[in-house]
């Protein structure tokens, strides 16, 4: 067993994930035009990938130990080969209807089976790894979560390089991947983004492959299954849960649509506002153990969230692209640490939970995302439609909805006042979500305080015995 090649190929597997959420992102646009899916639908199959991550590894966490972290990686490239094949193939799978269109009903279930197949790899990549990292590092896992989870932002950043500049220069497509009335070129293009995911899933696929893994941390150490399950009753394990629900929807939903939002608000590509802030996240994570030390996890997950609800409100106020950037720069110090630190946490104050926690985390922030971003896909749908003029809503509203295809055919003869009112919409879609880190920063604030309390911060020891009292009540 080579502990830094299994690492490596851990990294590589994370950049698969990252490739498939940012490429996404950046096509969502192309793919409402493509097949005239309005916001809310984009919004619901882009969740579809959260959802398919979220049921994975409600699934793969209780059965990891079982079967073996191999045998789940395998199952995260074989879904992620399905996956990108039926996203990159959809223009072939989906009917036309009368006129020359798509069949959007169908379209839309298409690309949300396939996102939901992503997703479900995505899930099963983090299963393997997350406590594939805690066992090869079981003396610093809150460090080494947030290094090897600044391959994340890491693999953002090459993606979205990859999606945004290389291709969208090469094929003469604008910032939101159309190419005008070439339609052809424009299906052709968001067809090569999805398909960058193929490069590092045969990439990571070879890497585990020849390589034996090891045993969880908690099979070796002699926890029984019974134990392990245990954990799930611990009061502070379904505090930090409900803390889990909204740190993965201020951090992925947002940034999951900034495209479709900044492009409407800034006049700017989304996707360069992730990659900025994906390169700032990559360097930070390398320092998150000296950080934590100093401010202990829990301190520095409370002054995330105060940045976090600062950046996210202020992003919703941006107007160019310089206050795009300067904005995204607060949101990005707030979330950076977010994700990975939530799984370093649980690592050390539930290590009896083993895979079976780090996965039902997992499970649990994935299942938020998956809600959120419909949720604010219909906000800004909502927000849209009530900034129209009286008249203009009666012209695009059924049954009380917006419908994308009224609203381009009104567009050419009324572009100031839908340009007014998708821009109110898209601003709407961050300023509600802005509330959540506020709540996160009075249950961070009052769990380190209580540290405080009781000496500070402190990781437990795996072979250390819990009373029933400790079990019932943490604090």
């Amino acid at each position: 067993m080579n502990p830094r090649r299994l690492f490596v190929a851990s990294c590589v597997a994370l950049i698969a994930s990252a490739f498939s959420f940012v490429t996404r992102g950046d096509i969502l646009p192309a793919l409402g035009s493509t097949f005239n899916l309005s916001q809310t639908l984009l919004g619901t199959i882009a969740g579809a990938a959260f959802l398919g991550m979220a049921i994975s590894m409600f699934v793969g966490a209780p059965i990891c130990d079982a079967l073996g972290m191999k045998r789940m990686l395998g199952l995260a490239f074989l879904s992620h080969l399905l996956g990108t094949v039926l996203t990159v193939g959809a223009p072939y799978i989906v009917p036309h209807v009368e006129g020359g269109g798509f069949n959007s009903d169908i379209a839309f279930y298409v690309l949300w089976v396939s996102m939901f197949l992503v997703g479900c790899a995505n899930g099963f990549v983090e299963i393997g790894i997350n406590p594939l990292a805690a066992t090869l590092y079981p003396k610093e896992k809150t460090h080494i979560l947030n290094v090897l989870h600044a391959w994340w932002p890491g693999g953002l950043l090459l993606g979205g390089f990859l999606a945004s500049i290389v291709i969208n220069k090469a094929m003469g497509l604008n910032d939101a991947g159309m190419a005008g009335d070439d339609r052809a070129t424009m299906i052709l293009g968001w067809q090569i983004k999805a398909g960058l995911v193929f490069i590092p899933t045969l990439i990571y696929g070879a890497l585990f492959l020849f390589e034996p893994l090891p045993a969880t941390e908690r099979v070796e150490a002699g926890i029984s299954s019974k134990e392990m399950y245990s954990q799930v009753l611990r009061p502070m394990f379904l505090l930090w849960a409900f803390c889990m629900l909204l740190t993965a929807s201020v951090e992925l939903g947002p940034q999951q649509w900034q495209n479709s939002v900044l492009t409407k608000t800034s006049n700017i590509n989304g996707t360069y506002i992730i990659m900025y802030t994906s390169f700032m996240m990559f360097l930070l994570r390398h320092f998150a153990g000296p950080i934590a030390h100093k401010l202990s996890p829990v301190g520095m997950l409370t002054g995330s969230s105060v940045l976090t609800a600062t950046g996210l409100y202020l992003l919703s106020t941006a107007d160019s692209a310089f206050t795009a950037f300067a904005y995204a720069t607060i949101f990005g110090l707030g979330v950076v640490f977010y994700w990975p630190t939530m799984l370093g946490v649980t690592a050390e104050r539930f290590p009896k939970g083993g895979a079976f926690l780090l996965g039902l985390m997992g499970c649990v922030g994935n299942l938020a995302i998956s809600q959120i971003l419909p949720i604010m896909g219909a906000i800004y749908d909502r927000a849209t439609l009530d900034k129209l003029p009286a008249e203009l809503r009666s012209q695009v509203a059924v049954e009380g909805k917006l419908n994308p295809g009224k609203l381009e055919q009104i567009k050419p003869a009324n572009k100031e006042a839908v340009d007014i009112a998708e821009i109110e919409g898209a601003r709407q879609a961050f300023r509600q979500v802005a509330v959540l880190p506020i709540v996160l920063v009075v249950i961070f604030g009052s769990i380190a305080v209580a540290d405080k309390l009781k000496g500070g911060y402190r990781p437990e020891e795996l072979n250390k015995e819990l009373t029933p009292n400790e079990l019932a009540s943490d604090y």
